[in-house]
């Protein structure tokens, strides 16, 4: 018989999550009217921890995390991993535009100097996103591909890559896909542009977060294993602080472990 691993559940000070992407403010909006009104929160973020670093990052969760503290929220319970696990995978998503014309992309960052846009083929645009050569770059449904800009500081890109999000943000409608997938989704009826994004590393994802510098919202995505759903805890501040303080107690009390799905 094998056993599942019981989760890590903790109670986490909100000033100690350290965010690597972008909020939307009206989902965080959205969903910080949700849990003020059910007082509860069901399914945790997810936090890793990593060597040498005090605070945790937020793997998955920043709205859930900044939706607590819009709330003035200090505590939020979540799920600690180990970042440093090979098991936590890190892909990225590419952008699949729909409503939006690719010309009229371009005329948003004609005025962004990080944000050249170089012609080339899809070849010459993935080649040089894989050396860390280009930023992103942007291919059509008529064939043309544009490369974008080029820096080789993660906090520079991540700056300039937030901009390039900024120009097709509520313009158009986005449909997150794997990078290997865009070329397809273009055939399908009314996208008109892929976006493609660069493949970050874990070590990226912990300088940006300790610089307290952002990723564009979609584009990191953490496959983690063993995630705890359905916790259904309080979000009052008042049982968290005195669940944190809680000498010789494991965190994870304010659970039963029936209450917790595991997936």
């Amino acid at each position: 018989m094998i056993t599942a691993r019981f989760p890590d559940i903790r109670v986490v000070p909100i000033e100690h999550c350290l965010l690597h992407e972008q909020t939307d403010d009206a989902r965080v909006a959205r969903l910080a009217a949700r849990l003020e009104t059910d007082g509860m929160l069901r399914n945790p973020p997810v936090l890793g921890r990593h060597a040498g670093v005090d605070a945790l990052i937020v793997l998955d969760g920043a709205t859930r995390v900044t939706a607590s503290r819009l709330l003035g929220r200090q505590y939020v319970v979540a799920q600690v991993v180990d970042y440093d696990d090979d098991a936590i995978q890190l892909h990225t998503w590419s952008h699949v535009l729909s409503g939006l014309a690719l010309d009229t992309l371009r005329a948003e960052l004609r005025d962004e100097p990080a944000l050249v846009a170089r012609p080339c083929t899809p070849y010459e645009a993935e080649n040089a996103l894989a050396h860390r050569e280009t930023l992103a770059y942007l291919a059509g449904g008529d064939g043309r591909c544009f490369a974008l800009g080029h820096s080789a500081d993660v906090i520079t890109r991540a700056a300039a890559l937030r901009r390039l999000f900024a120009g097709y943000a509520g313009r158009a409608t986005i449909t997150r896909v794997p990078p290997t997938d865009w070329a397809a989704r273009l055939d399908e009826q009314n996208a008109s542009v892929a976006v493609v994004y660069p493949t970050y590393t874990k070590r990226d994802i912990v300088a940006l977060a300790q610089a307290g510098a952002v990723l564009p919202a979609g584009i990191s995505r953490h496959v983690i294993p063993g995630r705890a759903l359905r916790i259904n805890v309080p979000i009052d501040d008042t049982p968290l602080e005195e669940a944190a303080r809680a000498a010789g107690r494991p965190r994870r009390a304010l659970l039963r472990r029936a209450d917790v799905f595991v997936r």
